[in-house]
């Protein structure tokens, strides 16, 4: 017990003195005009915890400043006014902020009384007034209790820390080179493998300001190169990272103090190497393939959510309430409607409109008792007026519940789309245990021994092989990827080896069975600027293709207007992740509400590259030909266009994919033609080289007839 005692003495003890070389140190960092800030900043951001002993190492440090007694007593002054303000609870971080300022103008004050005569004392007053609130709200993240939540002021808090002790030495040199280069050095290098390479930049170039020169540039390349390779080869890291600064150097600051410069550069090094493996390796998280298909993912989300932002603008400003002026206008015109305009009638119609919008304004409703004698005895229409009025309140509620009757049913849907879209996600990265096992089976089977495997996904797979011996394999990348196909069931990528730090790790995961030729040709009506069809083939992360034939009824740019909305809706709700039914319930409650009577058919397929299954959805489209072994099979519904109905009502068809097969879509212009029999006879087609060649020729023969109509065709080859 007493030896534990003893310990914990002496480790006290040691913190006591370390905090009171730290605001030592701090205390006597300069900056421009022979400003010292932060020891005075960093006593204001101080927790109650060894704020005394950085108290007397501020006010050692006060020695070295231009007025003594002015710098004593602005830490003093600090350091009681926190004290009594503690014996109050707890001290914010405003009342901190207002402490720093008081500070930075009794240094403004003395500064601006003793003169300012010339450019260094302008910016000495400058730093005075802006260093001291800046620092201490720098400062005072490191002791934020919440910092895991604010890590972006944890960092700031970091580099001013990093910055205030390299200037803590700035003031000594050796030929000709400051000594802060050693700090700076030190704190890029732990910054790059702690915070990652971002971090060791910006902290290179910050505490390189302390030294001046060259340094910064060459802090700066040396963090990032350091940072950049750390995770891969750090032996690499360390050698590149210090060529590139030295050169760095060189260039930036030439020959003067270049090979002092080195040396420093390379004492940090050499004292570095032996306690880096003490400082946690900055993970960089996911691949960049995975943080820019994140990245696309969030974008998709934003543009999804755009659409409820929208959304929500309409039915706020349906159901706002009323401005005096437009409400006057309203009840000025419902007078005027109802106002005979009798012979020798000598009422004012605006005395009336002002006096029914007063009442309806104070009572929301206007009482027959309450009309003026004058008016009521002159106007037997004034009853009528009245109730008018009244029901102006009705509609006024009407339009407002149905604003947010739309509000609901859009959110509900919006709602089901991103959660549909969050399942898709989770199912991508939930884990198959079992399978794992399989697979692992099966490398044995063939020669290969590992210390595991983990499979993640149950449609789009993504396998890891771990501690695999790259020396013991005796077989080929096809042979691996087959022996994992046959317990997946579905076609795996060739391996692909991941050292890490002489620890191998064999990548495999799900490929696409099928691939897809895509041709599209569309031709417009004659004598119309633009074509009404939209024709959309896009593909999300899921390894889904889509294909979209979209005709907006008419012809012109109207209709090019609504098939181009539907597409788009359609494509970003589609690449989110959203099922197809809740997008085409979503994009036909938009076209219905819309104050122009819109509406367009819809033809959409979806091809599941990865399990060879297409789905056909169609909403009024023409009909849908699939083309296999030179015979043709006409998919076709009877259903309304998206936009006409409340309800949309689609028809669903599933079906399995074959390489060879070729599907054409459709637009009702090349059907009107009657060129679809002679094209595409169901029996007899021959063969076709490509996509392209088979559009070509449908479009060529049906532009023979008189073109009545937008016309599109689009031919995929399956392969």
């Amino acid at each position: 017990m007493e030896l534990t005692q003893t310990k914990l003495y002496q480790k006290t003890k040691k913190s006591h003195i370390l905090y009171g070389l730290l605001g030592f140190a701090l205390g006597v960092a300069p900056m421009a005009g022979g400003i010292m800030p932060f020891g005075l900043a960093l006593l204001c951001a101080m927790p109650k915890k060894g704020r005394r002993e950085l108290f007397f190492g501020v006010l050692a440090a006060s020695l070295f400043d231009a007025c003594m007694p002015l710098y004593a007593f602005c830490a003093s002054y600090l350091y009681f006014v926190l004290a009594w303000q503690e014996k109050s609870g707890r001290i914010y971080l405003y009342v901190r902020m207002l402490l720093s300022f008081s500070v930075s103008a009794l240094q403004g004050a003395y500064i601006a009384l003793t003169g300012v005569s010339d450019i260094s004392q302008t910016v000495g007053l400058l730093a005075a007034v802006l260093s001291y609130p800046l620092f201490t709200y720098a400062f005072f993240g490191y002791f934020d209790k919440k910092r895991e939540i604010r890590k972006t002021r944890y960092d700031i808090s970091l580099l001013a820390f990093a910055l205030a002790l390299s200037l803590s030495v700035s003031r000594l040199y050796i030929n000709g080179i400051s000594l802060s280069v050693i700090p700076a050095a030190v704190f890029t290098l732990w910054g790059a493998r702690a915070k990652g390479f971002g971090f060791g930049c910006g902290c290179g170039i910050i505490c390189g300001l302390a030294a001046g020169g060259g340094v910064c540039g060459a802090l700066g390349v040396m963090g990032l190169t350091y940072g950049l390779l750390a995770t891969e080869i750090e032996s690499l890291a360390l050698a590149l990272s210090y060529m590139l600064g030295v050169s760095g150097y060189f260039y930036l600051a030439g020959v003067d103090g270049f090979v002092t410069a080195a040396i420093m550069f390379l004492a940090v090094y050499i004292c570095f190497i032996p306690f880096k493996n003490k400082i946690k390796l900055y993970s960089h998280g996911e691949t960049g393939c995975e943080k820019r298909a994140y990245d696309r993912k969030l974008a998709r989300y934003a543009a999804t959510f755009s659409s409820l932002s929208s959304l929500f603008y309409t039915v706020s400003h349906t159901t706002k309430e009323e401005s005096i002026t437009d409400l006057n206008s309203r009840i000025e015109e419902t007078v005027s409607y109802h106002c005979n305009r009798c012979q020798g009638c000598e009422l004012d119609k605006s005395e009336i409109s002002n006096f029914f919008t007063r009442e309806y304004r104070r009572c929301g409703a206007i009482a027959y008792s309450r009309i003026p004698t004058h008016i009521t005895s002159r106007c037997v229409n004034a009853p009528k007026m009245a109730r008018a009025v009244n029901n102006l309140a009705t509609q006024r509620q009407n339009q407002g519940e149905q604003g947010l009757k739309q509000m609901a049913d859009q959110y509900s849907e919006i709602s089901s789309i991103l959660i549909e879209g969050a399942k898709k996600q989770e199912d991508r990265h939930r884990t198959d245990n079992k399978m794992g096992q399989e697979i692992r089976a099966a490398l044995q089977e063939i020669g290969i021994c590992c210390d595991g495997v983990k499979v993640s996904g149950q449609r789009m797979r993504s396998i890891t092989v771990y501690g695999v011996n790259p020396k013991q394999i005796n077989c080929s990348p096809n042979s691996i990827s087959d022996a994992v196909s046959a317990v997946t069931r579905t076609k795996i990528t060739p391996p692909e080896l991941v050292i890490h730090d002489d620890y191998v790790l064999m990548k495999l995961s799900t490929a696409p069975a099928l691939r897809i030729e895509c041709a599209k040709i569309s031709e417009t009506k004659n004598g119309e600027p633009v074509c009404g069809d939209t024709v959309s083939v896009f593909e999300n992360d899921d390894r889904y293709f889509y294909c979209l034939v979209s005709d907006g009824m008419g012809s012109g740019r109207d209709a090019a207007l609504t098939s181009r909305l539907s597409s788009i809706m359609l494509e970003k709700l589609l690449t989110v992740g959203a099922e197809k039914e809740s997008a085409l319930r979503l994009l036909n409650k938009t076209l219905v509400e819309k104050d122009d009577e819109i509406f367009a058919t819809v033809d959409l397929l979806e091809i599941d590259r990865v399990l060879s299954t297409a789905t056909l959805i169609k909403a009024g489209a023409a009909p849908t030909l699939l083309i296999r072994k030179g015979e043709s099979v006409k998919l076709e519904s009877k259903t309304p266009p998206a936009g006409i109905m409340d309800k949309v009502i689609a028809d669903k068809k599933t079906f399995n994919l074959e390489k060879g097969d070729m599907v054409v879509m459709l637009s009702d212009g090349i059907l009107q033609t009657g060129s679809e029999e002679s094209i595409l006879p169901p029996k007899g087609i021959p063969p076709m080289p490509s996509a392209r060649a088979l559009a070509g020729k449908i479009m060529r023969q049906a532009q023979q007839s008189d073109i009545s109509d937008d016309m599109s065709v689009c031919v995929l080859r399956i392969y």
